[in-house]
C-alpha cells in the first residue's frame, strides 16, 4: 500500500508490514509496524502519527482481526504491542498513547472501537484477555492516571474499573442492534428510522470520543430515541439502552 509523509523510520520499520497505507509521519522507531497485517481482516490505513516508538503496533493484527484505521494512537514503546493477537479489535483512535499502553489488548476476546481511550502506560493491559470474553467498546476512558483497566474481560468489569466507559459501551452496543434490525423482516423500525438513528449514534460516539460535554452527548442520544421513534417502541432494547 501507499506510504507517504516521512513514515516507516527507524531499523526493521515497516518490515513485512502489510496495510492499505501508511501516512503522517507514522510507523517510527525500531520495528515500529513491523507485522501490521491482520489476517483475516481488513488491511488498515495507519494514520496522524501511530505507532511511533519501539516495536510501536508490533502485532497489530497478528492472527485476529484488527479495524480498518489506526489513527494517532500506539505512541510509545510496545504500544499496541499485541492488538489483535488471535482475537479481534476494532478501530484505534487517539488511543494507546503511552509505553505499553494496550499491550495485549485483543489476545483472545475482542474489543469493539477504541477511541480516546487506554492512554497512559500500561492502560487496558489485558484488555479481554482469555476466550469467548468480549468488551463492546472502550470511549474517552481507562486513561492514566485515573483508570488503568488492566485485567478487564467484560463490559461489566470495564465499567466496575472506570464507570465513565459506560456511555460508549451503551452506544455500541446500540450500533450493534441497529445492524441486526437493519437485517430483520420483522423490525418495528422503518428503513429511514434505522438510518437516522445509526448516525445520530455515530455522531455521538464521536462527540464522546472527542471529550465534548455531556449535554451535547445527551443531545444525541435524544436525537437518536426520537430518530428511531423509541416513544411507541418502549419494548425495543435498542430504546432501553439510550433510556439509560
Amino acid at each position: 500500500g501507499e506510504v507517504s509523509g516521512q513514515s516507516c523510520v527507524g531499523r526493521y520499520s515497516c518490515k513485512n508490514a502489510i496495510a492499505s497505507s501508511i501516512t503522517d509521519s507514522s510507523c517510527i522507531g525500531e520495528q515500529a509496524c513491523r507485522s501490521l497485517v491482520s489476517y483475516y481482516g481488513e488491511t488498515p490505513n495507519v494514520s496522524s502519527g501511530s505507532c511511533v516508538g519501539y516495536r510501536a503496533c508490533y502485532y497489530a493484527g497478528f492472527y485476529g482481526v484488527l479495524g480498518p484505521s489506526i489513527s494517532a494512537s500506539c505512541k510509545g514503546d510496545d504500544s499496541c504491542h499485541y492488538a489483535g493477537y488471535s482475537g479481534s479489535v476494532g478501530d484505534l483512535v487517539d488511543s494507546c498513547d503511552s509505553d505499553s499502553a494496550c499491550k495485549d489488548m485483543g489476545f483472545y476476546g475482542s474489543v469493539g472501537n477504541v477511541m480516546n481511550g487506554c492512554n497512559g502506560d500500561g492502560t487496558c493491559e489485558n484488555v479481554a484477555v482469555g476466550g469467548d470474553q468480549s468488551v463492546s467498546a472502550i470511549v474517552d476512558c481507562c486513561n492514566a492516571p485515573d483508570g488503568f483497566c488492566a485485567g478487564v474481560e467484560s463490559n461489566d468489569g470495564l465499567i466496575a474499573a472506570d464507570p465513565t466507559c459506560k456511555a460508549g459501551v451503551n452506544l455500541a452496543d446500540t450500533l450493534a442492534l441497529i445492524e441486526e434490525e437493519s437485517e430483520s423482516d420483522t423490525s418495528p423500525f422503518t428503513e429511514k428510522q434505522l438510518c437516522y438513528g445509526k448516525t445520530a449514534v455515530e455522531n455521538t460516539v464521536a462527540s464522546l470520543s472527542k471529550g465534548h460535554s455531556t449535554a451535547a452527548v445527551r443531545y444525541g442520544v435524544n436525537k437518536a430515541f426520537d430518530d428511531l421513534g423509541c416513544d411507541d417502541k418502549s419494548d425495543s432494547e435498542i430504546c432501553e439502552i439510550l433510556q439509560l
